[in-house]
């Protein structure tokens, strides 16, 4: 489940099988696969949404100039690759030859600059294009886009999957939120939309693939489809989801439990697979309130907290102990200050506590009843009042929770997870502190070292700037890193070549006929 900025992200990278499926049937086009996901997307319009469930979909319907490939790092997709300026402010994309809309027509300069133009207006995540001065069109395959300011983050911007840079046909880039026809360059076509029950796609076999792709890569490559069509069922209840797939229903589940998992993984029909890391469990703290405004608490906090019973209990079939801030394998990962990760240090802790000016008050833990959330909590509680401090549970819904911990008072603590910002990168790592918006006390170390690593082009340098970053977050515990967590997809056995991924990729797979 996606929470806080939709977190729920994987590293495509360390996405790992529990069973191999076989592919020794020959690949064949034909079928219809029918994929169990866990909610309705809110719209089809990428631009406009940031949830999971809508990008499980959108991004087989439409494509960006730049996407991710299983590193998550930018390579291009519509686009033939970029012209950078010496001043890193030009940017200048040759656009791919031959691209087909679904209604038949080719994608030129002129539907990438409408797309770009609407997207900084109506952006979900609008604030990717901000350091955009202009896009134009420099020929009819070729956009320039101009900065206002070096952006060393810029192609990741581009790249980024959280509510995808779509690419629109110029006439639909034209219309307001959620009023466009569903039309893209993606290996699948709109078939229609039940929001109560489901969305179809369909192979699309005027698809132009990527000449330069060598095969699946991420959420990029080659995008070669075999099955006729996929259709995505809104199934939100996990025993509902469960048995559609055993009775044949449903080939792909999105997502199951761990007790589930170990059931079907000896069950010659399934193919479980095990996706980790998917995300990062956080506890964070409300900076702007004491005790969390010292920083000896804070320290006594992290010293005190052992994180791996933390992981055991709230994830205890599929967790990671890692303490950096990026997904491993991610070209910034670093173990900079590392060695304060899981102390799980009493003695220590008292000590550090002891200097700050905590007097035994009851503190909030705020925390949405998910039971991952609300297990972390419940440890992190048990374990400081070893130390003497007194915390209390606050438990509600997501909304309500999320509304209160984005404001200064109401709360001292919170958990949730944190997870498409580790698969993206160093700057979406650090942009949720900037300007204390996730502490609610504005650090200025940290604003500079944000401001330094968007503005260096030279990579050495920003994996320095992103170490000083973690550095900084152990140093002056900011926030607590409790650990990486996973996720477990079941599969038919008949759905053969499937990859586990950021979402069920429905290209490079086929279905195998009786």
């Amino acid at each position: 489940m996606r929470q806080w900025l939709d977190f729920g992200a994987v590293a495509l990278g360390a996405a790992m099988l529990l069973m191999v499926p076989g592919a020794a049937s020959a690949q064949r086009k034909g079928g219809e696969v029918i994929v169990g996901i866990v909610q309705a997307p809110p719209s089809l319009d990428a631009h406009v949404t940031t949830a999971q469930a809508a990008r499980n979909v959108t991004l087989h319907i439409y494509e960006t100039l730049y996407a991710r490939d299983e590193n998550a790092k930018p390579v291009p997709e519509l686009a033939e690759g970029v012209k950078i300026s010496d001043d890193g402010k030009t940017y200048v994309f040759p656009v791919r030859q031959g691209v087909k809309f679904h209604n038949g027509k080719e994608l030129d300069a002129n539907d990438v600059v409408a797309s770009l133009e609407r997207y900084r207006k109506i952006g979900a995540s609008a604030p990717l294009l901000s350091a955009v001065d202009s896009v134009r069109a420099t020929g009819p395959r070729e956009v320039t886009i101009t900065l206002k300011d070096v952006q060393s983050t810029f192609l990741d911007n581009l790249s980024s999957p959280r509510a995808p840079i779509a690419i629109y046909p110029a006439e639909e880039a034209s219309k307001p939120a959620n009023q466009i026809n569903y039309i893209g360059t993606g290996p699948f076509r709109f078939v229609e939309y039940k929001p109560d029950s489901h969305v179809k796609i369909e192979r699309f076999d005027g698809y132009v693939p990527n000449p330069n792709a060598k095969g699946r890569d991420g959420l990029a490559g080659k995008k070669e489809v075999f099955l006729d069509s996929v259709t995505f069922r809104f199934m939100p209840e996990a025993g509902a989801r469960n048995a559609a797939l055993e009775a044949g229903e449903v080939q792909l589940l999105e997502t199951v439990d761990g007790p589930t998992a170990k059931r079907l993984q000896n069950d010659k029909k399934f193919v479980v697979y095990k996706v980790l890391p998917f995300a990062f469990q956080v506890i964070k703290f409300n900076h702007a309130q004491p005790p969390a405004n010292d920083v000896s608490f804070r320290l006594a906090v992290q010293a005190a907290l052992d994180m791996e019973e933390v992981m055991a209990i709230s994830y205890p079939d599929i967790y990671q102990m890692d303490g950096a801030w990026l997904y491993p394998g991610a070209a910034f990962h670093t173990k900079a200050n590392t060695e304060k990760y899981n102390q799980a240090d009493l003695a220590a802790a008292k000590g550090l506590l002891a200097k700050s000016g905590y007097k035994g008050e009851k503190l909030t833990f705020i925390v949405d009843n998910l039971r991952a959330n609300t297990d972390t909590a419940t440890v992190v509680q048990q374990r400081l009042k070893d130390i003497g401090i007194n915390v209390e549970l606050s438990v509600a819904d997501w909304p309500t929770v999320s509304k209160i911990g984005f404001t200064p008072t109401g709360w001292n603590f919170w958990a949730h997870g944190y997870g498409i910002e580790p698969y993206e990168g160093p700057a979406s790592v650090m942009a949720p502190w900037v300007n204390g918006t996730s502490q609610q006390k504005k650090d200025e170390k940290i604003d500079q070292l944000y401001a330094a690593l968007t503005t260096t082009m030279d990579e050495g340098k920003r994996k320095q700037i992103f170490a000083d970053f973690q550095k900084h977050m152990y140093n002056n515990a900011v926030a607590l890193k409790a650990g990486n967590y996973g996720l477990f997809q079941v599969a038919s056995a008949k759905l053969k070549n499937f990859e586990p991924s950021r979402i069920p990729r429905m290209w490079g797979v086929w279905l195998e006929q009786n």
